[in-house]
């Protein structure tokens, strides 16, 4: 078993260290499908531990030998978004977990952000908030001139809050599919968009705002975001059918 610690919370290495043997008996579920979440309180802190599931064989081979498994990128992108002045929930640890030699479950362990709601609302057009769609996409190109592209940018993975008297917070999760590019291409960052929304109406508002945040052609931008999220969900509508 490998434990990495955040040096900043040393002072639950008992916890961390416990947490293999007690996920399954302790915590309060948050989400369960492919991978767990669990909600902890220790030591003051409120904790959210995931869990990822066991990989196939494959996967773990790869995971042990050539890859870095999601836990540790998780791990390691959110010190990195942090340095980059990026919000996203501070990481405490991550465990890797072998059986036989190779990996099975991998946990990431951060502190729990219960204020923040995720931006599927808005994205759907059930949220009608201009405002909060013009600071989104202020928020985006803000991360993007930060030199930070989310690879998996869906509307569970940008939370936010509203915050008495300033602009809206964000904060960025389930961040282990990341770059950190040198430059960043306009196309590269439409591309990012595609699984936000499939509302044409909601992308083409965004899109605008977006390109005056970033400095870019409005048409394009409004063109080629569209583009992409009708590719992408029009892609997901016929694998489902088939």
């Amino acid at each position: 078993m490998k434990i990495v610690i955040n040096p900043q919370y040393n002072q639950l290495q008992t916890f961390i260290q416990q947490i293999p043997s007690l996920f399954d008996q302790e915590g309060e579920l948050v989400y369960t499908a492919r991978n767990q979440l669990k909600k902890f309180e220790v030591g003051g802190y409120q904790i959210i531990v995931k869990r990822y599931k066991v990989p196939h064989i494959i996967n773990r081979i790869a995971y042990t030998i050539l890859r870095r498994p999601k836990a540790q990128r998780a791990y390691e992108y959110a010190l990195e978004l942090l340095r980059r002045e990026v919000q996203s929930p501070a990481p405490i640890a991550y465990i890797l977990d072998y059986k036989g030699g190779l990996l099975a479950y991998s946990y990431f362990i951060s502190i729990y952000e219960g204020e923040y709601a995720d931006i599927r609302d808005l994205m759907l057009e059930h949220q009608q908030d201009d405002e909060l769609l013009k600071e989104l996409a202020e928020y985006i190109a803000y991360f993007h001139s930060k030199g930070v592209l989310h690879l998996d940018m869906s509307p569970g993975n940008i939370l936010y809050k509203k915050q008495t008297g300033n602009k809206t917070q964000f904060t960025l999760i389930d961040i282990n599919r990341m770059q950190f590019p040198d430059s960043m291409p306009e196309e590269v960052r439409y591309k990012s968009f595609r699984r936000l929304s499939p509302k044409e109406s909601v992308l083409t508002k965004l899109a605008t705002y977006y390109a005056e945040a970033a400095g870019l052609n409005k048409e394009n931008a409004i063109t080629e975001i569209n583009r992409y999220c009708a590719e992408f969900f029009n892609s997901r509508k016929f694998k489902r059918r088939k």
